[in-house]
């Protein structure tokens, strides 16, 4: 056989032995994937059968959004009794003058009692931190709410307490002075103010509850925040992801969010954001906003923050 038709069959039948390894290969690849996404199907599937479980397993004829101040509450409350009126619920959202987020043991009882006594269909929206029903014999209702970027609230907050809202909520103490009162958060922070260097501890008692060790700015507190975030309520949301966050409501809980993101549209709520709006609001430099979220109480916060994002992560790509 000449030399070049020696080499030229040489070639070929290496030329074919590579092809048919490549193709052996991506059939392997090929089948694990497929594999791989059927477990990952099946996973999701088994994750969405959990929390439609988690939820029969709550008492459904109560809802109760124990909101966070500063993250879109009053929004949220608005947008609340409108879905009430269309959904066919009644919404109760009490307030009292000097009213306090914690309870003794006896106001807790007083309050399952209370919740109970409602015909079903109800939700209740007040800022009072966490309580479990289950420790007093019941199941445990609907728990709801919605938390914002710590940094973001924090502004809020602060000015807030100073200047209030376009709706003439809020405002400054008269025990404030004007020099503290026109302050802004980085001249705050120079100064060494303790509102700035020793945050409120707001956030984490919603989530942790009425145990004493809740008001400790600790680990503790968040770890406890997150474990019954996990257990015991439904949803979680982020003001920053608002418009995911009603889409998720509408899917889990349709008999009490349905056509939430349609009705949020609505005028009446685009003059309650505006009303509420914090007014006086300045920027914060990046070195203060970076103080607050390293070195103080707000770090703390931000465990619990990434905690929520990620839990609402996952319910997005389970229902939408």
């Amino acid at each position: 056989m000449p030399r070049w038709s020696f080499r030229r069959q040489l070639i070929l039948t290496l030329s074919c032995i590579l092809i048919g390894g490549v193709m052996y290969l991506n059939s392997i690849t090929s089948n694990r994937r497929a594999r791989s996404n059927d477990g990952l199907r099946k996973n999701s599937l088994l994750d969405l059968q959990r929390i439609r479980k988690d939820i029969d397993n709550k008492d459904r004829n109560y809802v109760v959004y124990n909101r966070v101040p500063k993250c879109g509450s009053m929004s949220m409350t608005t947008l609340c009794y409108r879905l009430g009126g269309a959904n066919g619920f009644k919404v109760a959202s009490p307030y009292e003058d000097g009213e306090k987020p914690n309870k003794n043991e006896e106001e807790e009882a007083n309050f399952v009692e209370f919740l109970h006594e409602q015909s079903p269909g109800y939700m209740y929206i007040r800022h009072q931190y966490f309580i479990d029903f289950t420790r007093f014999g019941q199941k445990q209702p609907l728990y709801v709410n919605m938390i914002r970027d710590p940094v973001s609230r924090f502004e809020s907050f602060y000015y807030f307490s100073r200047f209030g809202n376009e709706r003439g909520g809020g405002g400054a103490s008269s025990r404030m002075s004007e020099i503290r009162r026109q302050e802004s958060i980085d001249e705050c922070i120079q100064r060494r103010r303790q509102e700035c260097i020793k945050p409120y501890w707001q956030v984490v008692p919603y989530f942790c509850g009425q145990d004493p060790g809740c008001m400790s700015r600790s680990k503790w507190a968040v770890d406890k925040a997150k474990q019954n975030i996990k257990e015991h309520y439904v949803f979680v949301g982020i003001l920053e992801d608002l418009d995911n966050s009603l889409k998720v409501l509408e899917a889990i809980l349709p008999s009490y969010f349905n056509d939430a993101s349609n009705i949020y549209l609505n005028p009446e709520n685009e003059r309650m954001k505006h009303e509420t709006h914090t007014r006086n609001k300045r920027e914060t430099s990046e070195a203060a906003r970076d103080f607050l979220k390293s070195e103080t109480s707000l770090k703390l916060e931000y465990d619990l923050y990434e905690f929520v994002k990620s839990e609402l992560e996952n319910l997005k790509t389970l229902v939408l």
